[in-house]
């Protein structure tokens, strides 16, 4: 995983909701879409992400009404932001450390992407299946060992 960088493997994300959006709209768009996690913007500045869990946590408090309580209210400030040549391994080791769902790339401070923990599992699944498709060289089994000594 050393030389694969977080670009090559994020959810390209042209999508972000305002600060002041309402929770009900972020939840309508994020199901629409199909994503977990959304980067929060104030005057085109990233302040936030907003996931969907933060979205059902919120929701469950009593009285609150999603079409009433802003992003801003459920958002994590100060996401893990990253740039896109960053190595996934660095990226990884950090998320886990931190139990990050998902970092943001982001490049001069336009939001380009957000690398997630399914990204993530994609990167392993592609590491472990060319290490499976590998020639396995100077290593013997037991087997292989027995037969030479005879």
């Amino acid at each position: 995983m050393t030389g694969r960088r977080v670009g090559r493997y994020m959810t390209p994300c042209p999508r972000t909701i305002g600060a002041s959006e309402r929770l009900a709209a972020a939840h309508r768009f994020m199901r629409e879409n199909a994503i977990r996690h959304l980067p929060v913007l104030e005057r085109d500045e990233l302040v936030g992400v907003v996931s969907q869990r933060d979205l059902y946590f919120i929701e469950t408090l009593k009285g609150v009404d999603p079409e009433q309580v802003a992003v801003s209210e459920a958002m994590s400030p100060a996401p893990y932001v990253i740039d896109p040549e960053a190595s996934v391994a660095r990226v990884v080791r950090e998320m886990a450390k931190h139990k990050y769902g998902c970092a943001v790339v982001a490049d001069k401070g336009d939001v380009l992407g957000v690398f997630t923990t399914t990204d993530a599992l994609r990167v392993l699944d592609e590491v472990l299946t060319e290490q499976a498709r590998a020639p396995r060289r100077g290593r013997t089994t037991a087997q292989g060992r027995r037969r030479a000594r005879s």
